[in-house]
């Protein structure tokens, strides 16, 4: 499909979306693996040991509903992509399927240990992210080629920020980098930043993103984090686990106040779309489309 009719879809859906209330998902995270014994204590999904890898067949049916459901940005998800196989399919031929099915765009994300692996295997994936939680991990980014970085923001490492973004500056190989900030999940409360770091977290990515620094975030999506004072749209982003549970959020159970602390910048960003930000909207075409 060519860019003029993926435009004037996007363009349709909204139009339903903002004018007629349609809550349809333009965007899905299916997630084809779980287990993880890792320490990343901002995930809140793949936290058990045991593992589990859906089968190509099950994956297609996660694909079929999800563009069924109008969603067209599709992300693949799970510890351990790279290990992932089906019979003789591998993590290629999922994100060829999603081609196939009519899905725009393509993205996952791999922690900064695996980007050499993940170079060697030739993944074809339209945004590859690449998770760092420290700015040490960039150490292991030297060779790093058409890829994005992914940084939760929390109170251990918000403090290096700078730094990370003076190396994506230098860094040809990177293309941006998208920042979200640690959303206190049971027993990670210690980790968010309290209201005034969080404050002077995001006027000082305000300031980077203003002097031209490739921060994926825009501006008004980032001023919406700020304050939270916002309507929550999730349900343009719908999930499947790998339980195969289908949710029109990320977590189950909004009434734990989570939400009011969310740290997920695209939550942001997904409002200030709604009030026809024009920098939002450019940064979600840009990296997108």
């Amino acid at each position: 499909m060519n860019k003029l009719s993926q435009l004037s879809y996007l363009a349709w859906w909204f139009f339903r979306a903002r004018f007629l209330g349609r809550r349809k998902p333009l965007q899905s995270v299916v997630f084809i693996t779980s287990g993880c014994d890792s320490t990343c204590r901002h995930c809140s999904v793949c936290t058990t040991p045991s593992a589990y890898f859906k089968s190509f067949q099950e994956i297609q049916q996660d694909l079929d509903y999800c563009y069924s459901q109008g969603s067209r940005m599709l992300d693949v998800e799970g510890v351990e992509m790279l290990h992932w196989k089906s019979g003789t399919h591998t993590i290629n031929d999922v994100f060829q399927m999603a081609y196939d099915k009519g899905f725009y765009s393509t993205s996952t994300m791999i922690p900064a240990a695996d980007y050499a692996q993940w170079q060697k295997l030739g993944v074809k994936v339209d945004v590859l992210w690449v998770s760092i939680l420290h700015f040490s991990d960039t150490s292991l980014l030297e060779n790093l080629k058409d890829a994005s970085l992914y940084m939760v923001i929390n109170a251990q490492n918000y403090q290096e920020v700078p730094a990370v973004l003076e190396f994506l500056q230098n860094h040809k190989g990177v293309q941006k980098i998208a920042f979200n900030f640690h959303t206190p999940f049971s027993g990670t409360a210690s980790m968010a930043l309290d209201h005034n770091q969080r404050k002077e977290v995001i006027k000082q990515l305000i300031t980077y993103k203003r002097k031209g620094y490739r921060i994926m975030n825009s501006v008004s999506g980032l001023k919406n984090m700020l304050t939270l004072n916002f309507i929550l749209r999730c349900w343009i982003c719908n999930f499947i686990y790998c339980d195969g549970r289908r949710s029109t959020q990320c977590i189950d159970d909004k009434s734990s106040g989570i939400c009011e602390k969310c740290g997920f910048s695209m939550s942001g960003e997904m409002n200030a779309v709604f009030g026809f930000k024009i920098d939002t909207i450019l940064a979600g075409l840009g990296i997108r489309l």
